[in-house]
């Protein structure tokens, strides 16, 4: 592959006016090998700043940036305004009608979730649970697939539910039919959720979620989408024309948006499931009137009853010029680029004897890519890829400790050992594996020179690892002549 030509069409110079407006797409930093370029590829953790996005919120919003909540001044009226057509855009965005509810909190999908937990009265705060006894056949029950992040699996065992984590298929797919009789197993419950992710933050595989939302509806329950992973690059629709097909509640994190670092989570959710008289954050512009006898009404509005003090309101209009940026691009264009992408990957990976892909049966996926070196840890194969390439990957188990177990093989005995060794803070054999993430802006010559780099770690990791030391208490190595000069830098950050 040259970087004059394309891999398969004209996309790689279609996408090249968006790469150039990345910050920091030329950024350069001194590693202990010299100076070295970044090249950027880890997505599916966050995306990158958008240069026009960024000069519109100082520019265009910035000079008017006041508290929401008034329509008296120029400012208030302004911020207000624009908030409410963020809002808009957000909904349109995802299909959502006129009974959908939208929340914006936290800083991506793991706190609107725990949110959305707790409005559904699903949690009871811990020094109160010695208290509570519900039986086992009164509990609402949550079915996951095994590709969860741990935000959509972790976070529903800490509520009254029953988590049940849907076994995979034969291929290591989410498994309808095995869903189907689970669903008749738990036939009885009042209330039955499925909580999936559309597709795998480890290895891009996406989930049969309108399948997943037929069969719930079909069986009196309910389907919520985890768009965290995907959200950037595919369609969401939450109304499908089949109405069967359709999704209860959305989540997802705009961070992960190319334009979307410092955005808040977005819920959106049917207003049917709400049936509060108290908003989860009471306060400020929550409530209608108060006295001083005790006495006060809440706002009717779920939106505003839910949107308590002020509201993130510039986050909420970035995530919405994310979404607009993310529609410029166009998604079948995204999609297409992508699967160029990796395509290529996997030619060049397929060659090399010991690197294993997660899941590579499955060529068909988003730019989500894991994979580990034989007897390379992957803390130190992220570290070499960092220190001598400049290349941004991402070490460890992804936030996906179950899928884990399914792609590694890992039994209950060998779990039990490995779980008892990390408890005793013994990390060096940690399951993990190393995560590259592609955007539809890598040029070609970039994933040339990525598969390269990689080729040569697998090739030489060996003797590159004798120039590191390994930190057992963090659980990463060092360059034995490393000179740290971030924090000086990040010192420079904070000074006006």
């Amino acid at each position: 592959m040259s970087p004059e030509t394309p891999v398969k069409t004209s996309l790689e110079q279609y996408f090249s006016k968006f790469r150039n407006d990345i910050v920091g797409i030329s950024q350069e930093f001194e590693s202990p090998f010299g100076t070295r370029k970044i090249i950027y590829t880890d997505w599916t953790a966050s995306g990158r700043l958008y240069r026009p996005i960024e000069h519109k919120l100082l520019h265009d919003f910035g000079p008017f940036v006041a508290n929401t909540h008034t329509e008296t001044t120029v400012s208030g009226t302004a911020m207000t305004m624009a908030y409410h057509e963020a809002r808009h855009i957000i909904k349109h965005h995802v299909n959502a009608n006129q009974d959908d509810i939208l929340i914006t909190d936290g800083s991506g999908m793991t706190g609107v979730v725990n949110k959305f937990q707790r409005i559904l009265g699903l949690k009871i705060p811990e020094n109160l649970k010695q208290f509570t006894k519900i039986p086992k056949e009164d509990r609402p029950v949550v079915f996951v697939s095994h590709m969860e992040h741990h935000s959509n699996q972790t976070s529903w065992l800490e509520t009254i539910a029953e988590v049940v984590v849907v076994p995979a298929c034969p291929k290591g797919l989410f498994c309808l039919e095995t869903f189907e009789n689970l669903l008749l197993e738990y036939k009885d419950r009042s209330l039955k959720i499925a909580s999936v992710t559309s597709c795998s933050n480890v290895t891009g595989i996406k989930t049969p979620y309108f399948e997943i939302a037929r069969l719930m509806h079909r069986n009196n329950g309910l389907c919520f989408v985890d768009f965290a992973c995907s959200g950037p690059y595919v369609e969401i629709d939450m109304h499908p024309e089949d109405e069967e097909c359709q999704l209860d509640a959305i989540f997802f994190s705009p961070h992960k948006f190319l334009g979307g670092p410092g955005t808040s989570g977005v819920l959106i959710f049917n207003k049917k499931l709400y049936k509060n008289l108290v908003p989860d954050h009471p306060g400020g512009g929550t409530v209608s009137w108060t006295n001083p006898w005790g006495e006060h009404k809440y706002i009717d509005n779920i939106e505003e009853r839910e949107d308590g003090g002020t509201p993130g309101f510039l986050q909420t209009i970035k995530t919405a010029l994310a979404i607009k940026l993310k529609e410029q691009m166009g998604v079948s264009n995204i999609l297409e680029r992508e699967e160029e992408l990796v395509d290529y990957v996997f030619s060049e990976f397929d060659s090399l004897p010991n690197l294993n892909i997660l899941a590579g049966q499955h060529k068909k996926r988003l730019g989500v890519i894991s994979f580990y070196i034989d007897k390379l840890h992957f803390n130190l194969g992220v570290k070499l890829l960092n220190d001598r390439f400049g290349i941004q990957t991402r070490g460890g188990c992804s936030c996906a400790g179950t899928y884990g177990h399914y792609l590694l093989h890992v039994d209950q005995e060998t779990s039990n050992y490995l779980t008892d060794k990390i408890s005793c803070g013994e990390l060096l054999e940690k399951p993990g594996w190393i995560r590259m993430s592609i955007h539809p802006t890598t040029t070609d010559s970039e994933i040339a020179f990525v598969c390269k780099s990689i080729r040569e770690l697998a090739q030489n990791h060996e003797e590159w690892a004798k120039e590191y030391d390994y930190d057992s208490r963090s659980n990463e190595f060092v360059h034995k002549n490393a000179k740290r000069n971030e924090a000086a830098m990040i010192q420079n950050w904070f000074t006006l």
